[in-house]
């Protein structure tokens, strides 16, 4: 059913974690929209020490300020998400600021469907003039590829998606199994196989503010980043996209990651899985796809 855009409430998911001076600068873009959205809600993953100051940037930029669960990017998305009020949720980071006009030009594009999920590009800041992308969906390697159909694909905008409210209400959610990693590439999946469209527009972007970042050189983090692109590859292989095709691909890709080094795009460093991380990931997977299998089965 086409909801008349006078209807259309536009509440923004952002979410953060110990980064208040990102965050402000997030916010007073939010806040010099030439519409406003019509709720913000600030969804804080931040260690004590950092809460108080969020919390207090969130009330200041008039924003819905709720703790988050503290146990990784995905479940605070979720958190973010269930809290928002409104018909529709526009996901965002702390590291992104926005076109003056970035409300009012999604809007244009939900208001044309607004029962697909829209997702939009971003630019780096020191890169004005870099071209607006559609984000990439699943390979078969577990990282990214341009969708062959940018208006009808699996892709997803982490930070600058559009959701129908009624995807949450119907019990979707973020896959949170790993703490960060690559599962948008799940989620955009899991929406297109409960039959949600993604499009993709270059109506408007976000900026995005690449912070420098200690972890990229942190080796533990780097294979639990490849634990869970492996762990992506083989959900979908075992469900989303069942086939033996898939599950050779996924075999082959793990045994590569098993005896090769491997790194991640902004990673200065490599490493390799061990035994204890495939075995992890495997469990993990099967657990989910039997999950995911039982809840459509019961749907």
């Amino acid at each position: 059913m086409q909801l008349p855009s006078k209807q259309i409430r536009l509440s923004v998911a952002l979410v953060t974690r110990n980064r208040p001076e990102s965050l402000e600068r997030c916010l007073k873009s939010w806040r010099s929209q030439s519409v406003a959205p019509f709720e913000i809600v600030v969804s804080d993953d931040s260690d004590e020490n950092y809460a108080p100051k969020i919390e207090d940037l969130a009330k200041q930029f008039s924003c819905v300020y709720t703790r988050g669960p503290r146990r990784g990017l995905y479940a605070n998305r979720n958190h973010a998400s269930l809290t928002c009020r409104g018909t529709h949720i526009l996901s965002g980071d702390d590291d992104h600021t926005h076109p003056q006009d970035y409300i009012e030009k999604i809007l244009e594009v939900v208001e044309s469907d607004p029962q697909r999920v829209w997702i939009f590009p971003e630019r780096n800041y020191d890169e004005p003039n870099a071209p607006l992308l559609c984000p990439p969906e699943l390979h078969r390697s577990g990282c990214g590829c341009t969708p062959k159909d940018p208006s009808n694909c699996a892709a997803i905008a982490d930070g600058s998606s559009v959701y129908p409210r009624q995807i949450f209400d119907q019990g979707l959610r973020y896959d949170e199994t790993y703490t960060f990693g690559p599962l948008w590439y799940l989620w955009g999946k899991v929406l297109r196989k409960y039959g949600w469209r993604i499009s993709f527009s270059d109506a408007t972007f976000v900026w995005h503010y690449a912070l420098s970042e200690n972890r990229y050189y942190d080796v533990q983090q780097l294979k639990d980043l490849l634990e869970c692109t492996m762990y992506v590859l083989f959900v979908h292989a075992l469900w989303l996209e069942l086939s033996i095709n898939n599950l050779i691909w996924s075999i082959l890709y793990l045994l590569r990651r098993t005896i090769f080094q491997d790194t991640m795009l902004g990673y200065k460093i490599k490493a390799r899985l061990e035994i204890i991380s495939i075995l992890r990931l495997l469990g993990r997977s099967l657990r989910a796809a039997k999950q995911y299998y039982l809840y459509q089965k019961f749907k």
